[in-house]
C-alpha cells in the first residue's frame, strides 16, 4: 500500500473528469478498472470522495494503491543524453523506445527513474505530481528528441505556464506514407481516446479536445515525403492522429500505419527537433536543437538513394 497525491494542473483539462478518467488516462495511475479494487481512502481538496466525482485543474486527488504503483519510482541508471544542464533545469535527447514517466505497464527504467538517479543526491525533482517529478511535458515512447526537465519548483511552475498557455513553440520531423498536393497546411480538429481501442486516439467522433497542427514539405519522395510539423497544441499522439487522418500516416507506425513493405525495418519516423521557450523568468526565449537519430537518418539516406 502507498500513499498518492496528485495535484491537476491549470489548463490540462478544460472540462470536469470523473476523478478515474483522471488517475487513469492522465496520471497513469493504473487502469480504470484496477483503480475500482485499488484505490482507498480517496479524497478530493481534503474531503472523501467517490471515483466518479468530477474534478478539474486546481484539484488535489490523494488516496492509498493497493500493490505496486508508479509513485514508487527508484533511481535507477537510465543513459540521458545531455544537451544542456543548469541548477535550474536540464534539456536532453531523449531516445526512441524511453518511455518518460512511471505508469501502467512501465513501473521502471523510464526516464523519471533515470533522473532520480542522476540528481540523487539532491532534494527529490519539483513537480505537484509525484509520479512526474521535474517533468512538464513529455515525449510518445516511440518519439525521439528534444525536451526539458525542471530542477526547481519556480522552473517548474514557470515552464507549465508556458506550455499551457501556448507559449512554446515545437518543431518535428517525420517521414511519411503519402506525398501532399499542397506544399504546406494545418489541420485543425477534435481529439480523442478510440472507442474501439483504448490504445490509441482519433477524430471525428464530436467532443474531444482541439487540436492543430501546421505542417511543411521539405522533400517529395516517390511513395513518401518528408514533412516539418509545428503542433500548436500538445495532445496525446496529436502528429500521428493528425497525419493518419490525412491519409499521411507516419512512417514506421506500429499504432497507427500499416508496415511498408519496402521499409519494413522503419521505427516510428518522428523526431522533435527543436524546442523553443524561455527557460527562466526574465531570460530571452532560447531554442533547443537536436538532430535526428542514425535510424531515422538511415531510412532518409535509402529514400534519398532511390529518388536519385
Amino acid at each position: 500500500m502507498v500513499q498518492f497525491s496528485v495535484t491537476i494542473p491549470e489548463m490540462t483539462v478544460k472540462t470536469p473528469l470523473r476523478v478515474d478518467v483522471y488517475l487513469a488516462e492522465h496520471a497513469e495511475l493504473c487502469s480504470r478498472s484496477q483503480l475500482r479494487t485499488r484505490v482507498h481512502d480517496l479524497q478530493v481538496n481534503g474531503r472523501p470522495r467517490k471515483l466518479s466525482f468530477l474534478v478539474g485543474p486546481g484539484d488535489q486527488i490523494a488516496g492509498t494503491l493497493e500493490g505496486p504503483a508508479p509513485s514508487e519510482a527508484i533511481p535507477q541508471p537510465v543513459d540521458i543524453a545531455v544537451i544542456r544542464e543548469t541548477p535550474a533545469y536540464l534539456v536532453l535527447n531523449k531516445p526512441q523506445g524511453l518511455v518518460v514517466h512511471p505508469g501502467a505497464g512501465n513501473p521502471d527504467w523510464t526516464l523519471v527513474n533515470g533522473l532520480l538517479h542522476r540528481y540523487q543526491q539532491e532534494d527529490q525533482l519539483p513537480g505537484p505530481d509525484a509520479m512526474r517529478p521535474g517533468i512538464v511535458h513529455r515525449l510518445d515512447k516511440d518519439t525521439s528528441g528534444v525536451m526539458i526537465v525542471a530542477r526547481n519548483l519556480a522552473t517548474h511552475d514557470h515552464l507549465v505556464t508556458q506550455f499551457s498557455e501556448g507559449a512554446v513553440r515545437k518543431t518535428y520531423v517525420a517521414v511519411i506514407k503519402g506525398v501532399p498536393r499542397e506544399d504546406q497546411g494545418e489541420i485543425t480538429t477534435s481529439i480523442q481516446r478510440d472507442p474501439d481501442n483504448r490504445r490509441r486516439y482519433t477524430t471525428g467522433l464530436g467532443g474531444g479536445k482541439p487540436a492543430e497542427t501546421h505542417w511543411r514539405v521539405l522533400r517529395r519522395f516517390k511513395n513518401h515525403s518528408l514533412l516539418l510539423l509545428f503542433p500548436r497544441t500538445g495532445r496525446t499522439h496529436q502528429l500521428r492522429v493528425h497525419l493518419t487522418a490525412q491519409g499521411w500516416p507516419i512512417l514506421g507506425d506500429p499504432l497507427y500505419a500499416r508496415p511498408d513493405k519496402t521499409y519494413r525495418e522503419a521505427t516510428l519516423m518522428l523526431h522533435a527537433l527543436r524546442l523553443s521557450l524561455q527557460p527562466q523568468p526574465g531570460e530571452r526565449v532560447e531554442t533547443f536543437f537536436t538532430p535526428p537519430p542514425e535510424h531515422f537518418m538511415k531510412i532518409l539516406r535509402r529514400l534519398i538513394s532511390v529518388a536519385s
